[in-house]
């Protein structure tokens, strides 16, 4: 099994190009996405912890939603965290939950604050 940091930063912040390739060049579609996802339900380590300490399939799910969210609107970096936190949480890899975690919300905060930037100016 490979081991996790959470230290690791792949893909773009942002990747407008593959996002809008993910719905079918759809500019307004790409604006419903990414006005959703600064506006409905934010990530919350707590509301993670949570769950974590409940049923770890279930905090596994609650990244799941953040992750899979990040991959359609081009949110490369938070993808991958999501998916480094997701296969700890599942069991599929080893790495430091606590980590990954802080990882994963700093780079959904980075996310958050790209794709606000990115409303400014379609």
């Amino acid at each position: 099994m490979s081991d996790f940091t959470g230290k690791e930063k792949k893909g773009e912040i942002l990747n407008l190009k593959a996002a809008l390739e993910m719905v079918g060049d759809e500019k307004e579609l790409l604006i419903d996405l990414l006005n959703a996802f600064v506006n409905d339900s934010p990530f919350s380590t707590e509301k993670l912890a949570d769950i974590q300490s409940k049923n770890l399939e279930e905090a596994a799910k609650y990244v799941h939603y953040y992750k899979g969210a990040a991959r359609q609107i081009g949110a490369e970096q938070l993808a991958a965290s999501g998916q480094a936190l997701e296969d700890v949480l599942r069991g599929k890899k080893t790495g430091n939950i606590e980590q990954l975690t802080k990882n994963f919300k700093e780079c959904y905060e980075v996310a958050q604050e790209a794709v606000n930037d990115t409303l400014l100016i379609l």
